[in-house]
């Protein structure tokens, strides 16, 4: 049954996409999400600049020498279409292929998304269409067994045009931790902060500098969530420093609250995490995550347990577009509760290969004992083309 939640989990959407923020690119000195993506924080529409650093740093060269000016090769749709510089599009189509246990093969759409944003002067606007299934519900639109999604969609207004304040509304994902493509690891899934199908409607403030950045996000619930007694409510923030250009530390705190929970439907429940996140590329072909979070969740007559959930993430790149990928994890539901209780492990390992322009292949294979005791393995590879 935990395969298959995890695999309804990745029917979801994808795992990485080529707009996702990729914290390896630190290893170029890249450590302002901001400088590529129009969402400060990382992920969603690339900029032109964004755009083409892409295709300078990120796929297998073959020996070729690395273009200064990619030109109509990082462009959307490689150019086919003219668009004004102040808008910018893209867009993913994910094909996977899961195996839980070795025992069986399932292949199917993970992705179908485009997305489009605006950007002149002060104003901002970005959003996303695609379709889903059933497991994509929290991003629905409207449809049933196919849906038509929209995973974010929202508007900002900077009071400078270079944009280092930026203060948005709409549907955004949450400000929280590292964001990581992979998001079934627990830290993303505890904290419900990936970026896949946990993004919220609110109002956020970030800020951009050249050594610390932040967002600050109110949160008002998922509108496209029924009924609205599930919507939570509050507050969910980070603030990251680099003390070098290949370091850097962060804190994360998020509150919110719901008149209602999926496995309690008659009660309300109040949801904490707050961790510490670091990133560090002191060897440039190598660069480590790190992010531990302290979670507490209350049921009004059930209370609750601190618990705790932690990730450390190693991306190596051997040679430019070839990564290997190593990522170990840990989730204790409680640390206050029965001495008894066991925390579960998780070791994910995978090679990932930017082997042409706008296209990546990746295969992992996932282990993880749970706190029950039960021991899943899988099998996952993806083929991934992005507009």
């Amino acid at each position: 049954m935990r395969q298959l939640g995890l695999l309804v989990a990745l029917l979801g959407g994808g795992f990485a996409s080529s707009a996702h923020a990729y914290g390896f690119m630190m290893r170029h000195d890249y450590v302002n999400c901001g400088a590529c993506h129009v969402d400060p924080s990382g992920g969603s529409v690339l900029t032109p600049y964004g755009r083409a650093q892409a295709e300078v740093l990120l796929r297998s060269r073959y020996g070729k020498p690395v273009e200064e000016e990619p030109g109509k090769e990082a462009a959307f749709l490689f150019g086919l279409f003219n668009t004004p510089e102040e808008l910018m599009l893209g867009g993913d189509v994910r094909l996977a292929l899961m195996s839980p246990g070795f025992r069986s093969v399932r292949v199917f759409p993970m992705q179908a998304d485009l997305v489009a944003a605006v950007r002149s002067g002060k104003l901002s606007a970005s959003v996303s269409l695609g379709v889903g299934t059933q497991a994509s519900q929290q991003a629905k639109v409207f449809g049933d067994q196919i849906q038509l999604v929209s995973r974010h969609h929202w508007v900002g207004y900077s009071p400078d045009e270079d944009q280092a304040f930026l203060l948005r509304a709409g549907r955004m994902a949450l400000p929280f931790g590292v964001r990581l493509p992979e998001h079934t690891s627990w830290v993303r899934s505890v904290t419900g902060t990936d970026t896949n199908t946990a993004q919220q409607h609110g109002v956020s403030l970030s800020y951009s500098g050249e050594k610390v950045r932040g967002e600050l996000m109110g949160i008002l619930g998922n509108m496209q969530l029924s009924p609205a007694a599930f919507r939570q409510r509050g507050y969910s923030g980070f603030l990251e420093f680099a003390p070098l250009p290949v370091w850097t530390v962060g804190v994360s705190s998020q509150l919110t609250h719901a008149d209602a929970d999926f496995t309690f439907p008659d009660l309300a429940v109040f949801r904490n995490a707050h961790g510490l996140f670091s990133r560090l590329a002191a060897w440039k072909p190598l660069v480590v995550s790190l992010e531990v979070d302290v979670t507490h969740v209350s049921r009004r007559r059930l209370g609750g347990d601190f618990g705790l959930v932690g990730l450390l993430q190693l991306d190596l790149e051997p040679t430019q577009g070839l990564h290997v990928v190593a990522l170990g994890e840990v989730l204790a539901s409680s640390f206050t509760g029965p001495a008894s209780a066991v925390p579960g492990l998780g070791v994910w390992g995978g090679l990932w290969w930017f082997f042409a322009p706008h296209a990546d292949v990746r295969v992992d294979v996932i282990t993880r004992r749970e706190a029950d005791g039960a021991l899943n393995v899988s099998l996952l590879a993806q083929l991934h083309a992005f507009l």
